[in-house]
């Protein structure tokens, strides 16, 4: 199975964020992330959205950096898209307080995105064959963690998954791509005790 090839990541900036904080934005470079480059048209198909508007989205997209074009396929004179990294990083302290209030823009459309597609995994549950029903999994945990325990935590998660992106170029011919979703946040009954006390 090919897998698409991008560098690491891209850090979110006050002034990329502009570029990215948009739930089509998301769908569409998570798209092109997972399934390969594509036309506007191809996009539009995938994700059932308009095309102009598709179009539109992808120059935003590329004028910010985290898409590029991509070498034409099949001869045909169309304008090919691909993801300019394989991830991006969540916005930093400085970017989630800006005064525009793009980086939790970001994170609604990226929360948004990702309930979109555990659903739409739900839902195709009954259709898997029974190895991949098996395989598949949902499931939660309640700790209790200071900030320290909870960043070492997330740290190795991510240090596991980026080993078996490594892994992924040798994968055999019967893997298929999988995703992989975590989130890590108080809860409500907790969440007074990780408030700053400079907030209004």
């Amino acid at each position: 199975m090919e897998l698409p090839q991008q560098p690491s990541q891209v850090h979110l900036t006050a002034r990329n964020l502009r570029g990215i904080a948009h739930p089509l934005r998301v769908q569409i470079l998570t798209s092109l992330r997972t399934e390969g480059p594509a036309t506007a048209t191809t996009v539009a198909r995938r994700l059932d959205l308009n095309t102009g508007a598709t179009s539109y989205h992808l120059r935003q997209l590329a004028e910010y950096g985290f898409i590029t074009e991509a070498p034409s396929q099949g001869g045909r004179r169309e304008r090919w898209w691909q993801a300019a990294h394989a991830n991006t990083v969540a916005p930093d302290s400085e970017a989630l307080d800006g005064s525009e209030g793009l980086g939790i823009a970001y994170l609604q459309a990226l929360g948004r995105v990702w309930s979109d597609a555990l659903t739409a995994a739900i839902e195709a549950t009954p259709s898997l064959t029974p190895e991949w029903h098996d395989a598949q999994d949902f499931g939660d945990y309640a700790l209790a963690l200071t900030p320290a325990d909870a960043k070492e935590l997330t740290a190795e998660i991510h240090a596991l998954l980026r080993r078996r992106t490594a892994a992924a170029a040798d994968a055999p011919q019967d893997a298929a791509r999988v995703t992989f979703q975590f989130q890590l946040f108080p809860t409500s009954e907790d969440r007074h005790v990780t408030q700053r006390t400079d907030m209004e």
